[in-house]
Formats: C-alpha cells, sequence, structure tokens
C-alpha cells in the first residue's frame, strides 16, 4: 500500500498538542524538580526522554507493520488499554522510586527506624537520564488516538520498513510542539518552592498512574 510521507507528518503536526498533554503529566515536573537545570542538562534530559518515546514508536512501526493485517485484527480496543495500564504503571513506578530516592538514601545511622532498601536499586531509581529515557519509552507505548491511526496506517502497509518510516514522520511532526521546553532554565533560578512542588506533583503523577491508570484498571477494567 502506497502512502505519501506528506501524511504522517501532518498527522503528527495536527496533534502535536495531544501528544504534548500526554506527555507532560510526566515530563513537566520531572524537569522542573531538578537543581541547577542547565539549558545544556535541559536538553539533554528533554532528548532523552524524546529518545524512548521514538524507540517505542519505532518499535510499534515495525511489530505492526511485521504483521500487517494480522495485527490490525489482533490490536483491538481491549489490547490497546491493557498495553496502555502496563506502559502506566511502570512509569509510575519509575516516577515513585526517582522521587522518593533521595529521601531514602538519605537515612543514615541516625536513623535506626529508618527503611533502607537496596541502595544501589534506588541509586538506579534515581538516575535522570535513566527515569528520562524509561518514562519517554513507558508513554510511547500509551496509546493515544493520534498513535491510534499511525497503527492502523502502519499496519495496512505490511511492510516493515515502510512501517517503521510511518512512525518516524509522525514523530518528527509532533517534534516542534516539544520546543517550548528548551526555555525552563530561563526561568529564574530562586524558585526552591516551586522545585518543591514539583516534586511533590512527580511523586503524586507517579502514584495516580501507578494505581489509579495502571494496577486499577488492569485487574478490574474491562
Amino acid at each position: 500500500m502506497h502512502i505519501s510521507f506528506a501524511e504522517p507528518l501532518a498527522l503528527g503536526f495536527s496533534t502535536g498538542t495531544f501528544c504534548v498533554m500526554s506527555c507532560a503529566p510526566v515530563l513537566l515536573p520531572f524537569l522542573f524538580g531538578r537543581e541547577a537545570l542547565t539549558h545544556r542538562r535541559n536538553l539533554a534530559l528533554t532528548g532523552i526522554f524524546l529518545a524512548g518515546r521514538f524507540a517505542a514508536y519505532v518499535f510499534l512501526g515495525l511489530s505492526l507493520s511485521a504483521a500487517g493485517m494480522l495485527a490490525m485484527e489482533f490490536f483491538d480496543p481491549v489490547f490497546s488499554r491493557r498495553l496502555s495500564t502496563v506502559a502506566y504503571t511502570f512509569c509510575g513506578a519509575a516516577l515513585l522510586l526517582h522521587g522518593l530516592a533521595p529521601r531514602l538514601l538519605s537515612c543514615g545511622e541516625e536513623q535506626p527506624h529508618c527503611i533502607r532498601p537496596s541502595h544501589r536499586i534506588l541509586a538506579l531509581a534515581g538516575n535522570d537520564k535513566l527515569l528520562a529515557l524509561f518514562s519517554g519509552l513507558c508513554v510511547g507505548f500509551h496509546i493515544c488516538p493520534p498513535l491510534w491511526t499511525a497503527c492502523f496506517r502502519a499496519a495496512s502497509t505490511g511492510s516493515p520498513v515502510l512501517g517503521s518510516a510511518y512512525f518516524v514522520l509522525f514523530y518528527a511532526g509532533t517534534l516542534p510542539f516539544f520546543l517550548p521546553l528548551a526555555g525552563i532554565p530561563l526561568l529564574p533560578k530562586r524558585m526552591f518552592f516551586f522545585r518543591a512542588i514539583a516534586r511533590l506533583t512527580q511523586v503524586l503523577v507517579g502514584g495516580y498512574f501507578f494505581l489509579f491508570a495502571g494496577l486499577i484498571p488492569f485487574f478490574f477494567g474491562r
């Protein structure tokens, strides 16, 4: 099936605001909560997040187009919701661990009743780059309406190359809407209270994703 390169670009650009809204609850508290967020670090973390999202899109494009029409039959709304809840569960767990890791790692000998989980696991959970990559990957597997359209169009190509190319161009069409994130370091430097609110928001969003958008719909949803 022949598909113009202009189609996925137009689809991504026309629905870019929807994609940003899906990523914002994860990405904004994470970026605003970082100490000494320079332009370079801000761009690096945003780029890593988008790279994770890109990897998820390429995987979907390859797998769906390789399966061809069979994927269109299999990729029904129930499967889509299941995939989204699993992605939200893992994303929420990562956000919670990252948000709570500094406090848990601060346990010292003067706090005998402090819970001491594995410091190695918490150190990994507190790694900004790993969280950015993992969160982007999880958000990429959240099947929103624009991505649903791209899934069906990629599956209809019947070619892994064309299907993955469709997702790459769709992804490229959404990128201009992420450009305002480059201006975050320009905000006033003395925003300790706002940074604390952002970190609290990250933990709350992580808890919501893990429990209410992940585990509860997965086990009790239809």
